[in-house]
């Protein structure tokens, strides 16, 4: 692919798909409903779409925004018909629990130890703010417009980003996104080891990498997204415990381990730049942190073949051009949370948007985080998104063997149309 693809309707598009809302709207709500009253539900829905932030340019920052997703369950308590919903591709009509073995959720991650409140959710109303005090007002009123409206609150997560911008383990986070072709679209901090991605991965409807049109299902997919949200519950406390006891008294050694087994250090300088320890003089430049490849470091040395920003975006580790590697790649738009009280519940409710559900993101998880061979590493999980069995090879002369612990919990979610706009109107006036 090269040039720039067919212009994304940005009229047309929810805000947050290809260009984030970014860290200035640090508090955020997910709120997930049920429909109880499917025409007193729509009412509602249509009242709300012209609220809907679309991927517009702003002429100023408001102080929140508003987007909606579905569930295939939802579409269908909302009147969509039958022979629209199954026009809609497998993974996505399937829905995540049904999907859990290619996930890896067995054990505690199991659908049927899921919380409740998260099982057969039907529509996700998101919210960004600026402050905290505009986010809680947005949650008391949406609440109460969605209970008059014949919908049921089933759960209400509040995220919060820290100022730091570190996920509950303490490492940065949501430093790689992809760059989009379209640099009206999405961002464009394009470096050299950084080439850009078609639109059509993330979005239905327009061209992809392979060269072939995302197909949208109906005009009610058209401009719109897939959807993957997880309750990851994290383990923080144990994770630094075993961390610990791996590593030994020294605090240097065990931040090392700790960054070996991530891929960066704390403050996201990456292994495979910085490998003797962080830099935190680049650290703000969001440039830099990401002008990397493996090719000088195909052994691992620096950077572990196993580490988890490896495994998870492996950059040029599997195809020099980057080409195999850019056919699975997920923009994430998730953010931390933390239930109330001393002791409380603390993990990241991970969201990601692609065009295919079964190619991006569960590929990702399941041939390169829940097992190895990819990267010569047999049936090795990665240590952070993968299971509780086997080890991690830190590369080095000798290697470093890290037996392998499950540190993250999912607690539930599902599977998600992002619709576009005239989508929602479209469901909004019955889907037929």
């Amino acid at each position: 692919m090269t040039g720039v693809d067919r212009a994304v309707d940005q009229a047309d598009l929810q805000g947050n798909i290809l260009c984030g809302y970014g860290r200035g709207y640090p508090h955020g709500l997910f709120l997930f409903l049920r429909v109880e009253q499917a025409g007193r539900a729509r009412d509602w829905l249509a009242e709300r779409v012209p609220e809907v932030r679309s991927a517009l340019p702003w002429s100023e920052r408001p102080p929140h925004t508003l987007n909606f997703a579905f569930s295939l369950g939802g579409l269908a308590a909302l009147g969509v018909s039958q022979g629209i919903l199954d026009a809609f591709p497998e993974d996505f009509r399937q829905g995540m629990a049904a999907r859990w073995e290619r996930l890896g959720d067995s054990g505690p991650s199991h659908p049927d130890l899921w919380m409740a409140e998260l099982r057969e959710v039907h529509l996700l109303v998101t919210v960004s703010a600026r402050e905290r005090s505009v986010r809680d007002a947005r949650r008391e009123l949406l609440e109460g417009q969605a209970r008059e409206a014949g919908l049921s609150v089933a759960a209400a997560v509040q995220t919060d980003v820290p100022a730091d911008q570190r996920e509950p383990f303490g490492f940065r986070d949501g430093l790689s996104q992809p760059s989009i072709r379209d640099p009206r679209a999405g961002p464009w901090r394009r470096t050299t080891a950084d080439p850009p991605v078609s639109v059509g991965e993330f979005v239905l409807g327009y061209e992809d990498e392979g060269g072939t049109e995302s197909p949208a299902p109906h005009g009610l997919a058209a401009n719109g997204s897939y959807l993957v949200v997880r309750r990851l519950e994290q383990d923080v406390e144990g994770f630094w415990e075993f961390i610990a006891a791996e590593a030994g008294p020294d605090s240097e050694r065990r931040e090392w381990l700790a960054a070996k087994i991530v891929g960066r250090w704390r403050d996201g300088t990456p292994l495979t730049l910085s490998p003797e320890g962080p830099e935190p003089g680049r650290s703000s430049d969001l440039g830099w942190l990401n002008d990397f490849t493996y090719a000088h470091d195909s052994d691992g040395f620096a950077c572990p073949v196993g580490a988890h920003i490896r495994r998870t975006h492996p950059r040029d580790s599997l195809h020099r051009d980057w080409r195999f590697g850019n056919r699975h790649r997920i923009i994430r738009r998730g953010m931390p949370y933390a239930s109330p009280g001393a002791g409380g519940e603390r993990g990241i409710i991970f969201a990601c948007y692609q065009a295919s559900i079964e190619r991006q993101f569960e590929f990702v998880q399941s041939q390169w985080c829940a097992d190895g061979n990819a990267f010569g590493l047999g049936s090795d999980p990665d240590f952070i998104a993968g299971g509780p069995s086997g080890k991690m090879t830190i590369q080095g002369r000798p290697p470093t063997f890290v037996p392998m612990r499950s540190f993250v919990t999912n607690r539930g979610g599902d599977y998600f149309l992002a619709p576009g706009i005239a989508g929602l109107r479209h469901i909004a006036n019955g889907g037929a």
